[in-house]
């Protein structure tokens, strides 16, 4: 938006182009973000969704929408585990279905070394849930790195 408004002062109106919606937060040692759209109870349309996985201690989770029809990713909200905005703005744009969001959720992780990682305990939640099979892959700085 700051560009856009940049431009037209400047006297090059460009059109405004929003791209997928996100928003982080962070307060003290809380880390909060959302990556698309993840409606709540209220609201939700029909065709949304949603996996949830907690871990034991209540301190780290996500929520991911998807469409249930045709599988589009839609959006996540995670709580207390860090990801990575540019990897989620790739798989909205590039309109990826939640079995390859769960697949290559490594890939997405921005928590620093030494955290412990919940992909393999998310996947296997998703797998037993859904009747998938699917094999968590490990982080790969190749694909994290590529430019859609």
């Amino acid at each position: 938006m700051g560009e856009t408004l940049a431009q037209t002062i400047c006297g090059n109106r460009i059109e405004y182009k929003p791209g997928n919606w996100f928003n982080s937060a962070k307060f003290f040692d809380i880390e909060y973000q959302t990556y698309g759209w993840v409606f709540g109870e209220k609201g939700r349309p029909a065709y949304e969704k949603h996996f949830h996985w907690s871990h034991p201690d209540d301190t780290k989770c996500i929520t991911i929408a998807y469409d249930k029809d045709s599988s589009l990713f839609l959006g996540i909200n995670t709580f207390g585990i860090r990801m990575r905005h540019e990897i989620f703005d790739k798989w909205l744009t590039e309109k990826r279905d939640v079995n390859y969001v769960i697949e290559f959720l490594a890939d997405a992780n921005f928590d620093p070394e030494f955290y412990s990682l919940y992909e393999k305990e998310i996947t296997t939640k998703f797998n037993q849930e859904n009747g998938t099979s699917i094999t968590s892959r490990k982080k790969s700085w190749k694909r994290i790195f590529t430019k859609a």
